[in-house]
């Protein structure tokens, strides 16, 4: 069995309040039985400024494994420099292997564009991991390659979603796809496998297509908590109660 704590977009800009929802959602995950990887979906910067990224990397645990992927808010130079100055693999595709299950962090972010895309390095990478592997694998991203309902969030998906679906369909060995980028828990499936998105740590999209504004910073950040036994994905969405901020 391997545990799964997915975060997703603190959108850290400097201020104690953003920063004060991340550390109470990380001391939820710490007070869990088991986590054997945190997963954080992107958007950890809200300016991708290099103050940001060492804000968040300076609060990460340091007792278990931590993946990250960038959002369209993240920058590709800071966040790299970020990386490197505290011990990690400086690259924005990465994956961690953690009791006989893969998990692959794609790069889906563009710089200063709200859009999505799978670069060639990204895709690259995803195909040499999986070559390498045939226990079963779950791919990571910012950007969900399906629409999600909300006319706004829809115009900024994953644009070449369907190169996605080529690599799922190409390896039975992966399980599933986890996402973040629209603010709100997510379940479907993908190219024939569940897909699954945290919910916003530093707000929550409001329902019905609502713009105005588009996302709630008053409702309780959340995170999914994914139990992985076998080929089979099982996910708690858990939203913080007041008393925790």
């Amino acid at each position: 069995m391997t545990v799964i704590a997915h975060l997703s977009d603190p959108h850290l800009d400097g201020s104690p309040q953003r920063l004060h929802r991340l550390h109470a959602v990380l001391a939820q995950v710490a007070d869990l039985p088991q986590v054997d990887v945190v997963l954080v979906s992107g958007d950890i910067a809200d300016h991708g400024k290099a103050a940001e990224y060492e804000q968040f990397f300076d609060t990460l645990p340091g007792d278990v494994p931590v993946l990250t992927v960038p959002g369209n808010h993240d920058l590709t130079a800071p966040f790299l420099t970020a990386l490197d100055n505290n011990g990690r693999p400086a690259s924005l595709n990465t994956t961690v292997d953690v009791l006989g299950l893969r998990l692959i962090g794609l790069d889906s972010h563009i710089d200063e564009n709200d859009e999505g895309e799978l670069g060639h390095a990204a895709l690259e990478h995803a195909r040499e991991q999986l070559a390498s592997t045939q226990g079963p694998v779950v791919l990571a991203l910012h950007h969900p390659p399906v629409p999600v309902g909300h006319e706004v969030m829809d115009r900024f998906g994953l644009a070449n979603a369907d190169d996605l679906a080529g690599i799922v369909h190409t390896h039975e060995n992966i399980i599933g796809i986890l996402t973040g980028h629209v603010h709100s828990a997510l379940a479907t499936t993908y190219a024939g496998v569940p897909l699954v998105g945290a919910p916003g740590i530093v707000s929550t999209m409001r329902l019905g297509s609502k713009t105005d504004p588009i996302a709630d910073a008053d409702a309780m950040p959340g995170l999914a908590i994914h139990t992985i036994l076998g080929t089979a994905i099982s996910t708690v969405f858990h939203y913080l109660s007041p008393s925790a901020l």
